[in-house]
């Protein structure tokens, strides 16, 4: 089944297995790559020493930890844009932001972070 699951303020879509009565969860190598440079660019902020060249599993513990020491969740920054968009754009914008429950930012980060995975492999 696929869902869409928050982990660490960053929505990530994967897919639910059932095997018997135990559920896993498989997220794609690419969705994979998007959340680690989620927390590259977010763990720090909340004062953890994070770097591109850090493993995936060490990324998750400090994520795992910031949030323990929150007692919240972690929150992608918010990022104001330089520039315009045509109106109609941004009203596509908006609207496939608030279906996939983002803000227009979120999901425009998301799109750039994805075609960058595209291009340098």
């Amino acid at each position: 089944m696929k869902y869409s699951i928050n982990l660490f303020g960053y929505s990530v879509d994967c897919e639910l297995k059932l095997v018997g009565e135990g559920l896993s969860i498989e997220i794609t190598e690419e969705n994979q790559k998007a959340l680690k440079q989620y927390l590259v660019r977010v763990l720090p902020k909340y004062g953890r020493e994070a770097t591109s060249e850090s493993s995936f599993q060490t990324l998750l513990e400090l994520a795992i930890d910031a949030e323990k020491t929150l007692d919240g969740r972690m929150v992608e920054p918010k990022l104001k844009l330089p520039y315009e968009f045509q109106p109609e754009i941004k009203e596509k914008l908006i609207e496939a932001a608030a279906l996939q429950d983002v803000s227009a930012t979120q999901l425009l980060i998301r799109i750039i972070e994805k075609k960058y995975q595209e291009v340098m492999g």
